[in-house]
């Protein structure tokens, strides 16, 4: 579709902050219509969301112990852990349960990503970009403090972060190494499963960052690109036979993901795994390449669909 065919929405966007090329993309990926339903939506708040941890306290005892403080919670109608905040009279990220662990704010999305890996109480599991630690501190409580994480992570800053909610939230079975996670095959480990929540360009988290609307130009996502595939492989190569890798990001860039999957599948034996859960599918035509069809087993959660933060994910099998 000609994008001089949509000065409204161009209009519309420009004067909302949004560089030219993300609406043009937006276009293809979502058409017209889902366009505007997601400028729309990336200008509304996204309601607070928290997940249990049962680490530290039971789910009920955790949400009676909020409720008596006029705290109104929903149930995730997927994950019993998740929890949307209906209303609170107190500042969520400071009660005395949160201060004790007994949950942590996260958005309900980025709970699908550990939750899809599945790891099991006796299992060596990677966190290849750890830090703050939301998704390491589930994948403990999903394995019940059993087995061994290796959280990496690459700042110094970010992994004193890492260590206090790991810490806050009674996590006894991970190690957080500060380094390179690429540099990860000098420990000679194998991993039965690991988890890559790339670093990348955010642009499915606008709704928390407006700055997003026009902060990366097309180099910074390729640049995001190559650093994402280089880290793809390194996990790819510490990873045992028929181990299990779950890729995602809160981009909604193809570069940063389709992409990034199509370039792995051609180079490495691996093959794509089908994620059920209700989102669309990956995409696999952009601009003017035909990707692997097998990137439909992949998903997208888009912003305005699933009343949460864009994702990516992919599963991946090692052969």
């Amino acid at each position: 579709m000609p994008f001089q065919a949509d000065n409204d929405i161009l209009e519309f966007s420009v004067k909302l902050g949004y560089l030219p090329y993300m609406i043009e993309r937006y276009i293809e990926m979502l058409g017209e219509n889902g366009t505007k339903e997601l400028i729309k939506f990336n200008e509304t708040s996204l309601p607070q969301t928290i997940r249990l941890n049962s680490l530290r306290n039971s789910y009920e005892n955790t949400e009676r112990a909020l409720t008596k403080k006029g705290i109104k919670l929903k149930k995730d109608s997927q994950y019993l852990e998740s929890r949307t905040i209906i209303e609170t009279p107190h500042p969520i990220g400071a009660t005395p349960e949160y201060l004790n662990g007994y949950y942590m704010l996260q958005g309900k999305n980025s709970i699908y990503p550990s939750r899809i890996l599945d790891p099991q109480e006796g299992e060596l599991v990677g966190d290849f970009a750890a830090a703050p630690g939301g998704k390491t501190t589930h994948l403990a409580q999903i394995m019940n403090n059993k087995g061994k994480i290796v959280a990496i992570d690459i700042s110094a800053n970010r992994c004193r972060s890492l260590k206090s909610n790991l810490s806050r939230m009674g996590v006894e079975n991970t190690i957080v190494l500060q380094m390179d996670a690429r540099k990860i095959s000098d420990f000679h480990l194998l991993f039965d499963k690991i988890l890559l929540d790339a670093p990348c360009s955010g642009s499915g988290v606008i709704t928390t960052d407006r700055t997003r609307k026009n902060s990366k130009t097309i180099e910074d996502i390729l640049n995001y690109h190559d650093y994402q595939v280089s880290l793809l492989y390194t996990a790819l190569d510490v990873l045992k036979s028929n181990g299990e890798l779950v890729y995602s990001t809160c981009s909604l860039e193809p570069e940063e993901n389709e992409l990034v999957i199509s370039e792995v599948l051609k180079n490495a034996d691996v093959e794509l795994e089908k994620i059920e859960i209700n989102a669309k599918p990956g995409i696999i035509h952009f601009q003017d390449m035909d990707l692997n069809k097998n990137l439909n087993k992949t998903k997208r959660l888009y912003p305005h669909e699933t009343n949460g933060e864009g994702f990516f994910i992919a599963k991946l099998v090692k052969k």
